[in-house]
């Protein structure tokens, strides 16, 4: 080989080597993307507007039972004995500490000035002195006692004895006297003391309440 080859060949060889060096392809560029549209928020479901609860509806109270009037006594114990009320005879309690027991024998028709009143009471001293006492109280036309008429029997094994007077009745508190009253009594010698059953009123009622009167005595028990 020449000089002259010698000093070409290194200079081809850069030469070809530069040659290769090509800039390599790029790769093509991504097209542009358009920007995500933007999704509209769901529309929001209003909360619902809290109701007031319905307040209950008061209702009226119910009105109490009415309390049924305690039954009147079928019958009136006075010092261990005990008497059996007549019908439509009507036992109350005394109106006085001087009484054991009182009855209410209404008038006809509710006629109060018809009614009549039985006593239950005691008291000391004898049946006679008693039966005076009552005279006392009942006047004839000429404004003297009244003569009574004793009337004894037995009932229970009790001794019982029955007066009865009609007149001018002023009573025992000596008031304003009932023209044509009677008075019509029992004495029950009871073991515990005598036991006085007065009966006042209009002399007709009177007469007509005397089987009532008498079967009330006939009537009565003891233990």
């Amino acid at each position: 080989m020449t000089n002259t080859s010698r000093i070409l060949l290194p200079l081809a060889l850069p030469l070809v080597l530069i040659g290769c060096e090509k800039s390599a392809p790029q790769p093509p560029l991504s097209s542009p993307r358009s920007a995500p549209q933007a999704q509209p928020a769901p529309a929001q479901t209003p909360a619902p507007v809290a109701q007031p609860a319905p307040q209950p509806t008061a209702q009226p109270a119910p009105s109490p039972a009415p309390i049924p009037a305690p039954a009147a006594p079928s019958q009136i114990t006075a010092m261990g004995v005990s008497f059996p009320l007549p019908g439509g005879w009507i036992g109350k309690p005394p109106s006085n500490s001087m009484r054991l027991a009182e009855a209410d024998v209404p008038g006809p028709a509710g006629d109060a000035t018809k009614a009549c009143l039985v006593v239950f009471s005691t008291a000391g001293g004898s049946v006679d002195d008693n039966i005076a006492r009552w005279a006392g109280q009942v006047r004839d036309p000429k404004g003297q006692p009244v003569a009574a008429t004793p009337q004894k029997r037995t009932v229970a094994g009790l001794p019982v004895t029955v007066v009865e007077m009609t007149g001018s009745y002023a009573g025992m508190g000596g008031g304003e006297p009932q023209a044509n009253y009677t008075l019509r009594a029992a004495i029950v010698e009871a073991p515990a003391g005598l036991i006085f059953i007065k009966m006042t009123g209009p002399a007709e009622q009177m007469s007509a309440n005397a089987p009532a009167f008498n079967a009330m005595i006939d009537g009565l028990t003891k233990p």
